[in-house]
Order: C-alpha cells, then structure tokens, then sequence
C-alpha cells in the first residue's frame, strides 16, 4: 500500500470516490477556492477509512489496512504524513492541531464496525455507527468548522443507509443493519429479510422514511455534508414511498438524478459561506 499510495495523485483518489459518490464532485464547486483541495483530501481519507471498516469483506485485509491509516495518521499528527491525502492535509493538520486521541479513536470506531451485535433499536444502530463517526465528526469540525455533532450524525444516518442497501451481502456476512424493534413491529425473522414480500418493503419503507425525516432536520453541516446529505436524505424518501424500496434504493445510489442533484445543488447553495 506504502508504494502505491506515494505515487498516486491526491486528483485520483477524488475521480475514484466522485465517481463511487457524484454529489461529491457538485458539492465541491460550492466550497471556497482556499479550502476546496483540503475539503475534497479530508473527504475522500474519510472514504478510504471507510471503506475499509465496510467494504472489504475479509477480516485480515481490512485489519491491515486500518492498522496502516493508524500508522499514517499518527505519522500525519507529527508532520511526516506520507499519503497523498495526509499530505494535502500537512497545513490544516498542524494549524488545527488536533489531538492524537482523536485519530486513534477514529480507527478503533472503524474496527469496531467490522463485527457488530445486532442492535435492539435505530438509536442503537447508529450508536454503533457513531463509535466511527463521533470522532471523525470532531476532526471535520476542528479542520473545516462545521457542527461536529450534526456532522457525525450525518455520516452515521447515511452509514445506516448504505449497509441496509446492501441487504443481501450484510446477511451472508452475518450482520444485520435493521433494529430488532423494527423486525418485531413487522413480524419479521432475520431469515424472512433475504427474500423480497411485502412485510420486509413495508418495513423498508418505515426505516428510509425514519432516516430521511432526520437527515432532512439537520443543520449546521457546512457546504460538503449538506450536499451529501440533502442527496442522501432525497434517495431515502423516494425509498420510502416505493413498492419495491430497496431496489429504488440501490438504484437511487448508482447516479445523480435531476431530483437528486438539484436537491444536493441547492444545500450546497444555501450552506456557501
């Protein structure tokens, strides 16, 4: 990873992760010139941790990679960042001087995804999710200075998002992105959720319509999160009203719709300093 993350430029890791989230791109144009390189660096490192806490399956690559952001970002913390990203952020890290419990706790909220217990209700689901966030969340608002808790809330909705999008995948890795309470009110079985009916879309339905609700509530985001958030939070209502939710979901994520982007166009828009 050492060798080939030296020789990438900070311009492929944003094209790799614009390309996973479109809004991301729309939502850079709003940011001021000074700060837009630095906010699309901070936001494709929090995608890469990302992706290794939820995207790579197996247990010991993704352990590996985590352990590497543990290593670079205490290297990032004393100014001897080696990453294309930690050192487009070189500047922000020391004016910031953020704490180095901040970094380590981020990492440990990562590997604490990668084997979660079922969670009894939605606050406990995104409690879990908030072990990542909270302290990513505190980085973001000491580096760019948004609201650091709506900022960490933000992330963790659209987390509960993403992992209830990938369904499928989520229970044949033995995990379970739905609340037990929600299960319960639907009479549903973890074992009923691998198989489209009417109960599982009803249930959908509730939970997109649940998270929507509070992303569209959230204030205080700055110009990146509101655009992500606000095309998030439209994906979600459209779920919730569709009979096949997790399906219109799914493809929700895939582009950026003329409702999708003109939405992320306009937080964006209003959040502009």
């Amino acid at each position: 990873m050492n060798a080939e993350a030296s020789t990438t430029p900070l311009a492929s890791f944003e094209a790799k992760w614009s390309e996973a989230r479109p809004e991301l791109a729309l939502a850079l144009r709003f940011e001021r010139d000074d700060r837009r390189e630095a906010r699309a660096a901070f936001a494709s490192l929090v995608l890469e941790i990302e992706h290794a806490a939820f995207g790579i399956r197996e247990a010991q690559p993704a352990a590996i990679k985590l352990q590497w952001w543990a290593e670079e970002l205490a290297r990032a913390a004393k100014g001897e960042a080696r990453h294309p990203l930690t050192q487009a952020l070189a500047p922000r890290f020391a004016a910031a001087a953020i704490p180095q419990r901040e970094w380590h706790a981020a990492i440990v909220g990562a590997m604490a995804q990668r084997d979660p217990e079922p969670a009894a209700d939605r606050d406990a689901v995104l409690a879990g999710y908030a072990q990542l966030y909270v302290p990513l969340g505190a980085i973001e608002a000491a580096l760019f200075g948004p609201d650091s808790t709506a900022v960490a809330r933000a992330l963790a909705l659209s987390r509960a998002m993403r992992e209830t999008a990938a369904l499928p995948d989520a229970l044949r890795d033995g995990k379970l992105p739905l609340p037990l309470d929600l299960l319960a009110r639907h009479r549903l079985a973890r074992g009923d959720l691998g198989n489209a009916s009417a109960t599982r879309s009803n249930a959908l339905r509730e939970w997109f319509g649940d998270l929507a609700h509070e992303m569209a509530a959230l204030r205080g985001l700055g110009v990146l999160r509101a655009a992500m958030t606000a095309a998030d939070s439209k994906r979600l209502a459209k779920a919730a009203r569709a009979t096949e939710p997790l399906a219109v979901l799914n493809v929700a994520l895939a582009g950026l719709s003329i409702p999708i982007a003109w939405a992320a166009w306009r937080a964006a828009r209003r959040s502009r300093p």
